[in-house]
């Protein structure tokens, strides 16, 4: 069985109120004990132990039920200024700032005191078809903490029935002290009453508004019925619901809120009794002999048109009674409340599976926490990336699921203090077998008021990009691939042309050396020599470019360049003789032969860059100073180290050259000016 979230059983807690709300005003008896039982529902679900219901009729207000202070006995009565103050939050509520804000009466009323005495925090006033008929008042919570958007749609709901539920126990009340003749009608407002609070259980608007057309139809003995509904983009009103009648039946029939006895009802907010004495237009389209028709009201607008056509009886169709108006038209009113509310469910429902839709669909992993440090909400890239499934994450707190990750733990701890963003980079993530790196931040969660409700932790995999660098860390040294990924601008894909100096080595003799040993040896040979200088190319930050066979090619100043270029690469050369001499000592010892090498150094513009195909791209230079090196490297005897002019004028410090004739290279008319550098 799935696990509910935080967020679907707070729904459900929301849901299971109304039903006990639904109950309540089914079992109790009278406005008082109705009130009591409705306003400890109200403070059950907001969370606080003090509020209030108070009727209001003409200047007279009565309290019903009150908790958190006795009955007042002072005279609670509200004039005309304040009514009209109240007016301005008719379809909605009153927060702290506007109850501060409340006219004080000409004389002591008392009512102002009342609403201080309960430290009020929500009032909500009670409206029935324009009517001031009460208000309802909420304290503070336990918590302390804010009313949530969520809690205030809820009160608004219960104080819809509650107003509603109000003037019909009024009307069930006033029926009932009428004659027996009337006995039949205070059945179907009692039947009414609970037809209305069926539907406003019900939060799917299509079963919503068949459940009201079946149960109209019903009630009044209609033979048939159907719903229009219309939006704000047009007055074409668009059929929602039929009930003994097909569609195709009003195929072809334009309902319109601008002409004829609809735009009368939307106008007048008033239902209409339909034939007797002549026809009508909405007679005609309908083919009824007889009909009601009323509209769908909402607290803000009309909603649509419900139609119960053809009163049955045992002698056939006959003309409804006024009295059936009535109750079609109070019915109607319930439902559009109800319309209202199924609405305002489906906008919460689809904005979460909009919010769940973004999450999932987000790469990096996302995961909420609420103030009680549990774990709220998580996507499946942090599912992903945990290796752990939502059921066994929600309602976890984050320091036992974090237990083997004290970094995290202190990361959400520190954006919770300091109600700042936080952020770790290339954090190690313990989970098992698997290495697994991310960068981490954590973030301050608040609601649309800016209330603190918790914190979000977004998760960045980066194992691969850890993969990869180490890989990169192969070629060219730490501090170079630092810089390259921190500013990846620096690495030109397209190539571009550059000031380096290039550096070759190749071992003297190899070929005929390697003819005298076995191919093991010949491995065994260069790993170990290749080991040796490829740590000191790293140690001077230089590139190692390519290894041919024996030949080590090194660039330094691609792809980062350096004033010391030159130096860096020369200090390369000169530790390689140094190792390479302590390195042929050891073999000197096993009676293995020596490695000697040749070394020489260039420095010139070349083109450097990925070259090749999109498909097989080699990070290189080349160029005429490219050649030179080789050519250097080519003529120089073993242990020595042979350096250009150009390198010559770039050094920084001082090194002990030898003077050496200039040599002739291939494509140069003139002779290569070149030193010698002692090792």
């Amino acid at each position: 069985m799935a696990i509910k979230t935080s967020y679907q059983q707070k729904i459900d807690f929301y849901l299971d109120s109304l039903d006990e709300l639904g109950e309540s005003l089914i079992d109790q008896s009278g406005s008082s004990g109705l009130s009591r039982s409705i306003l400890r529902i109200i403070l059950g679900t907001m969370m606080t132990s003090k509020g209030a219901i108070i009727s209001i009729e003409k200047k007279k207000l009565d309290v019903l039920a009150i908790q958190g202070k006795s009955t007042t006995k002072k005279p609670l009565n509200i004039n005309e200024n304040q009514k009209k103050f109240l007016s301005q939050f008719k379809n909605s509520h009153l927060i702290k700032k506007n109850i501060d804000a409340f006219p004080i009466a000409e004389k002591d009323n008392y009512l102002i005191e009342l609403i201080n005495t309960l430290d009020t925090r929500i009032l909500v006033p009670l409206y029935h078809r324009n009517e001031l008929t009460g208000l309802v008042a909420v304290g503070q919570k336990f918590t302390k903490h804010p009313f949530s958007k969520d809690d205030k749609k809820v009160l608004e709901i219960v104080c819809n029935h509650l107003s509603d539920a109000l003037v019909k126990r009024t009307l069930i009340a006033n029926v009932k002290t009428k004659s027996k003749e009337l006995s039949l009608k205070l059945l179907q407002l009692q039947t009414l009453f609970d037809i209305s609070l069926a539907i406003n259980s019900i939060l799917d608007l299509g079963q919503l508004v068949d459940e009201v057309l079946i149960r109209a139809v019903s009630i009044l003995n209609g033979s048939s019925g159907f719903i229009l509904l219309g939006d704000s983009t047009s007055p074409i009103l668009h059929l929602k619901s039929v009930f003994n009648i097909t569609s195709d039946d009003l195929e072809g029939k334009i309902f319109s809120t601008s002409s004829g006895e609809i735009k009368k009802i939307w106008r007048s907010n008033k239902g209409l009794n339909l034939g007797g004495s002549g026809r009508s237009d909405l007679l005609n389209k309908t083919g009824y002999e007889y009909a009601l028709v009323a509209p769908l009201i909402s607290k803000k607008n009309v909603k649509g048109i419900v139609i119960v056509g053809d009163k049955e009886s045992r002698s056939g169709f006959v003309q409804f009674e006024n009295e059936d108006l009535d109750i079609l038209s109070s019915l109607a009113s319930q439902a559009g409340v109800a319309i209202d509310n199924a609405e305002l469910f489906q906008e919460i429902t689809n904005a979460r599976l909009f919010n769940e839709s973004i999450m999932g669909s987000i790469a990096t992993g996302v995961m909420t926490v609420n103030l009680m440090g549990e774990v709220d909400s998580i996507n499946n890239a942090a599912l992903r990336l945990f290796n752990k499934n939502k059921r066994t994450m929600i309602g976890d707190h984050f320091t036992y699921f974090f237990r083997q990750d004290p970094v995290i733990i202190d990361l959400i701890k520190n954006a919770e203090a300091d109600f700042a963003i936080t952020v770790e980079m290339d954090v190690d993530l313990n989970r098992g077998k698997h290495d697994t790196k991310i960068n981490i931040s954590a973030a301050p969660l608040t609601d649309h008021e800016k209330n603190h409700i918790g914190t979000v932790i977004a998760f960045e995999d980066i194992s691969e990009q850890s993969k990869i660098k180490n890989t990169f860390k192969r070629y060219v040294s730490k501090n170079v691939v630092d810089q390259l990924l921190s500013d990846d601008q620096k690495l030109n894909l397209g190539g571009e042309e550059r000031d380096v100096t290039i550096l070759f080595s190749d071992i003297r003799g190899f070929t005929s050396m390697s003819e005298r040993m076995n191919p093991e040896e010949v491995v065994l040979t260069l790993n170990e020599y290749f080991s040796a200088m490829i740590d000191l190319i790293f140690k001077y930050d230089g590139t190692l470019d390519k290894i041919v066979g024996d030949e080590l090619m090194v660039v330094y100043g691609a792809p980062i360049s350096k004033p010391d270029d030159s130096d860096r690469a020369v200090l390369t050369a000169i530790d390689m003789i140094a190792v390479i001499n302590r390195l042929n000592n050891k073999r000197k010892k096993k009676k293995k032969r020596p490695i000697e090498v040749g070394i020489g150094i260039n420095k010139g513009l070349v083109i450097s860059g990925n070259i090749g195909s999109k498909h097989q791209m080699d990070y290189t230079v080349i160029g005429d100073a490219v050649n030179i090196g080789a050519r250097l490297c080519s003529i120089a005897k073993p242990q020595e180290i042979i350096i250009s002019h150009s390198v010559k004028e770039a050094l920084i410090d001082n090194y002990e050259l030898i003077k050496m004739k200039p040599v002739s290279v291939k494509g140069k008319e003139q002779p290569i000016l070149i030193s010698g550098i002692k090792g």
